[in-house]
């Protein structure tokens, strides 16, 4: 975490207890939870981690299914779509094929599907004081693997046998029973909300990525984390690294500089926290809707 901004110089606390004192200028790139971001008010005070209502299932198996025509392709598996089929399309299957030679089978729920099947409700958010303690593991709900129906004493991996088998008896018949094994279910995904605050009488300020001094700037899931629905957030991450240098350069440029002092540091870190959001919020939102269908 960083502390000092009213000083102008910041002590940052690294993760295996190293103090780092006397520093002019912090990026905070440590995830959804971030720290860099809990530890400014300016900053912190405009995040609101939102769920979404869809949800999904994880198994992995260590080979492809034979009928796998092609076994590096990715496959997306729906319920049937006929005049006479009675099936809802509340889920489908996305089969990734894995470094290791197996395939990961990613099962993305609508929430309408837990009234069919209660057993798949996964489990409440985090209380919010509770939040980013367990870090990734506040995604996932891996106690449900172990949880009983109460009406069938069924556990997860059997119930997952028979649904599959009732909505999808194609792909059922294809996958190793197996992969239901080792299956787990995933809170609803959450997004980092970054919004405008309220200052001076009602004023309302624009959302920035970067402190009000300039000294400190978020990129990555710090600043705009997002659901993997769309598979942006890596890319927006990495493009959010390349505007944060080119604001800086581009302030150099401006001041003919060859050499980056502090000041010009600063303006460039400010310059980035404003325009970044217009670009990357757009990409955020788009990918939680696809999660709330």
């Amino acid at each position: 975490r960083g502390e000092g901004e009213t000083t102008g110089l910041l002590t940052v606390h690294l993760g295996d207890g190293t103090v780092i004192s006397g520093v002019t200028h912090v990026v905070g790139a440590d995830g959804k939870w971030s720290k860099v971001r809990q530890s400014f008010p300016c900053l912190d005070s405009q995040a609101e981690l939102v769920s979404c209502t869809g949800f999904g299932i994880l198994m992995c198996g260590e080979s492809a299914p034979e009928a796998f025509s092609s076994k590096d392709g990715t496959y997306v598996i729906f319920p049937p779509k006929d005049e006479d089929s009675t099936i809802p399309q509340d889920f489908y299957i996305i089969a990734s094929p894995l470094t290791n030679g197996g395939v990961a089978l990613a099962m993305v729920c609508s929430d309408s599907i837990t009234r069919r099947y209660p057993w798949l409700k996964p489990e409440a958010d985090p209380k919010p004081k509770d939040v980013g303690k367990g870090g990734w593991k506040d995604e996932t709900s891996l106690e449900k693997k172990l949880l009983l129906d109460d009406f069938t004493k069924n556990d997860l991996s059997k119930n997952l046998d028979v649904m599959l088998q009732e909505t999808v008896p194609a792909f059922h018949a294809a996958v190793d029973k197996s992969f239901y094994e080792n299956a787990r279910i995933n809170r609803r995904p959450t997004w980092l909300q970054m919004s405008a605050t309220s200052k001076d009488g009602g004023r309302t300020e624009e959302v920035s990525y970067s402190t009000e001094r300039g000294n400190v700037a978020l990129v990555g899931d710090a600043a705009h984390a997002m659901t993997a629905s769309m598979g942006e957030g890596g890319n927006c991450a990495m493009e959010s690294v390349v505007k944060l240098v080119d604001a800086v350069g581009c302030v150099m440029k401006e001041k003919g500089e060859m050499e980056c002092t502090v000041d010009t540091m600063n303006a460039g870190f400010l310059k980035y926290g404003v325009s970044r959001p217009k670009d990357v919020q757009p990409i955020q939102e788009m990918s939680a809707a696809r999660n709330n269908k």
